[in-house]
């Protein structure tokens, strides 16, 4: 079953938008919505993860980590 998309009214800053206008053509997103959804989800597993006493950590390409959360 399909849930059903409501609309919401969302007040943001000028860098705000800008930025997510930015992640939804980076990410070749349909809109704007597309990208506060995923960028939701994502939100969550993290939030989850650290939760459970997980770190949060980017790997960059020379190997060496840094925790970002």
């Amino acid at each position: 079953m399909s849930e059903r998309k409501r609309p919401m009214n969302l007040a943001m800053s000028a860098r705000t938008r800008a930025r997510i206008e930015g992640l939804k053509e980076k990410l070749d997103s349909d809109s704007l919505s597309e990208v506060i959804r995923r960028s939701v989800e994502l939100l969550e597993i993290l939030s989850e993860r650290q939760a459970n006493g997980c770190a949060i950590n980017l790997r960059s390409p020379d190997g060496s980590e840094k925790e970002v959360i």
